[in-house]
């Protein structure tokens, strides 16, 4: 599972498709950019164990 979290922590949206996650985090800081230093993807595990670091935007845009 992939989710977007804001910067205290609360569950912005979830999705099962890492590129619609990472899509829509795009979309949103595209629509409001000041929202990128709030936003962070997260990986679950089945368990609901989280997985690796934090995707922030800047990252995420880094790859692209």
């Amino acid at each position: 599972m992939y989710v977007i979290v804001d910067s205290t922590g609360n569950l912005v949206e979830s999705f099962d498709d890492e590129r619609e996650a990472r899509a829509t985090l795009e979309q949103i800081v595209g629509e409001a950019p000041q929202a990128a230093e709030h936003l962070a993807l997260v990986t679950y595990d089945e368990h609901g164990e989280p997985v690796g670091d934090a995707i922030t935007f800047s990252a995420h845009a880094a790859t692209h």
